[in-house]
């Protein structure tokens, strides 16, 4: 007596790009009764429109939502033909690894033999040699139109705008250019005057800005600094020839060019850039007024310059959150009347984190669950986060190509920003992928038993504080010094200093409490 085997489950890879005519409705049209035929079952479709072969599949895409499914959910994956599902050989190295079983309506390619495989492999290169031949013409035909003094595409430089293929100044963005070069070489302004003045409110005591970037972003100064130094304000492309009209003259550029790049001149990074030194920041500790992270930043003191957290207009921009009030401040020896934001909170960094891991260690103790969690073990998830391992390993690869590029000036600073952003988002989620594949560590797994991480914490790095805090913690709010609270702490009268020290020590203790408050994270 014969019985009836469980139908092969199935899922759809659907892509149409910019280079292919073969829309999506028609792929499905066409798998579907692939499937059908086979009598199997589809139990998941992916689609992704409008994604050049020559572009990564980030873990957003169809593409990357399929990968971990494979083996669990279904083991057929269905497509047109190969080159739709398939971009280059590593593609094709991702499917294997997962045990994959790849049909295509030309037909099946079954990539557990040696045949199959070399055939998948050969289907893959010449799809990997297609994208290839398209990207060199497009770049050929970027640098031909560079060199014909056109504009070769992409984003418009600032004081321009594209129209019907060519550079269009932009009014608006013309007039700050041009106010900018003249404070800065008539009226020997200081950049940081410029970008405080444009990011001030219109109104005294309003949230809405006199200017803002073309992203409606408030300004800051290296923004204001690569445009300045762009060369396509003198009207030239890429290969120096100049293709439209220029919003400055040659000896305002090089005199522009001279301020800003000379020797003595110190270039201002933007705040925060440090925040790996502190195991606080990177975005862990926030505003209680406006949930803005607070930036690391050095405050000088009596006892010297100690590490700080703060909410910095300079940084966030003007918002609904700090209204603007008048206060008396004193300027060289006078009292005058300014508008100030409200609500700006700040904190030391070593008090902060010294209650923040306090409280960890409270929370660990009273909370056996957090310490005794241990991570489940799949075996059959090993191929699976070998392929992720190997796309991992690959990113970074193609990370250190796209630098070498960017050093031999073969791509734009922008263009590596970008491949930047994109290689690690991907990289990240391909970590939070692992993550679910091995489940969720325990602390005890990663840091040791609770008597070690006592004894060990001071001598952690703050990137190893962060990553632990991190695991107990959503975040950290940081609100105004509570009412109540002194904020001075003058020394008594025949008060040794001893006594002082500890009476200001619980003080800010005391204030510390009240004002920071953890959302910690869930246990499942």
């Amino acid at each position: 007596m014969s019985q009836s085997s469980t139908p092969m489950r199935a899922a759809l890879y659907l892509r149409q790009s910019l280079d292919r005519a073969e829309g999506i409705d028609s792929q499905l049209l066409r798998c579907t009764k692939l499937v059908e035929a086979r009598g199997w079952d589809i139990v998941a479709t992916y689609t992704d429109n409008e994604i050049r072969a020559s572009k990564p599949r980030g873990p957003e895409t169809g593409w990357g939502q399929m990968l971990p499914r494979i083996g669990n959910d279904f083991t057929v994956v269905i497509a047109v033909d190969l080159d739709r599902l398939l971009r280059n050989t590593r593609d094709l190295n991702t499917l294997i690894d997962l045990g994959a079983r790849v049909v295509t309506v030309d037909g099946e390619i079954d990539l557990s033999t040696a045949d199959g495989e070399f055939r998948g492999t050969m289907l893959a290169g010449i799809a990997r040699f297609e994208s290839r031949r398209s990207s060199e013409r497009q770049k050929r035909s970027k640098q031909h139109a560079s060199e014909a003094g056109k504009w070769h595409g992409g984003i418009p430089p600032y004081g321009y705008t594209a129209k019907d293929g060519a550079l269009v100044e932009v009014k608006s963005e013309v007039k700050l250019i041009k106010e900018a070069a003249k404070r800065l070489l008539e009226n020997y302004e200081p950049m940081y005057a410029i970008i405080t003045d444009w990011n001030s409110p219109k109104v005294p005591g309003g949230s809405e800005p006199k200017h803002q970037t073309r992203g409606n972003h408030h300004w800051r100064q290296p923004n204001l600094r690569s445009i300045l130094l762009n060369r396509a304000m003198l009207g030239e492309t890429k290969a120096g020839v100049v293709g439209w009209k220029p919003i400055i003259d040659q000896a305002t550029f090089d005199r522009l060019h001279a301020l800003l790049t000379g020797p003595s001149r110190k270039v201002v990074h933007s705040p925060g850039v440090k925040g790996g030194k502190y195991s606080m920041g990177g975005g862990l500790t926030v505003c209680g007024k406006c949930g803005k992270p607070l930036i690391t930043s050095t405050k000088s003191g009596m006892n010297g310059k100690h590490p700080a957290l703060a909410c910095l207009r300079r940084v966030h921009g003007p918002s609904e959150h700090h209204p603007q009030v008048q206060r008396m401040v004193a300027r060289n020896g006078e009292k005058v009347e300014v508008w100030q934001d409200t609500g700006r909170v700040a904190i030391a960094h070593d008090l902060l984190e010294a209650y923040v891991f306090s409280q960890a260690i409270a929370r660990l103790k009273s909370t056996e669950h957090w310490h005794s969690r241990k991570s489940e073990k799949d075996p059959a998830v090993d191929g699976k986060i070998a392929a992720l391992n190997e796309r991992r390993t690959a990113l970074a690869e193609k990370l250190d190509r796209t630098e070498d590029f960017a050093m031999d000036g073969l791509i734009s600073k922008a263009k590596l920003k970008a491949a930047r952003d994109s290689i690690d988002a991907e990289v990240e989620q391909i970590g939070r992928d692992i993550a679910k594949l091995v489940g969720k560590p325990s602390i005890g797994e990663v840091f040791g038993k609770l008597d070690h991480i006592l004894t060990s914490w001071p001598r952690w790095t703050p990137g190893q504080r962060r990553e632990f805090l991190k695991m107990l913690i959503d975040r950290v709010v940081v609100n105004e010094w509570p009412d109540g609270v002194p904020r001075t702490f003058p020394q008594a009268r025949n008060e040794s200093a001893d006594v002082y020290a500890a009476r200001k020590k619980a003080n800010l203790a005391k204030a510390v409490e009240q004002r920071v408050r953890i959302q910690w994270r869930e246990v499942n």
